[in-house]
């Protein structure tokens, strides 16, 4: 009984486990802008792209 149990719980996991998510790459993880006066306004555009096979959700963003 305890075989086939686990037989089971085996097949049921392997598709899971093979199952493709997104994946984010990124050109560049970093930019350094140098010295800055706290008065300057800065950006910079990061450009990243989904290598993975499913669609790329960004839910929330945040600064360092």
């Amino acid at each position: 009984m305890y075989r086939t149990l686990l037989t089971v719980v085996l097949l049921v996991s392997i598709p899971a486990l093979s199952y493709t998510q997104p994946t984010i790459h990124f050109n560049e993880v970093g930019h350094d802008f140098g010295k800055v006066m706290q008065e300057d306004r800065i950006a910079y555009v990061f450009e990243f792209s989904n290598t993975g096979n499913e669609p790329l959700i960004i839910e929330k963003l945040a600064s360092s």
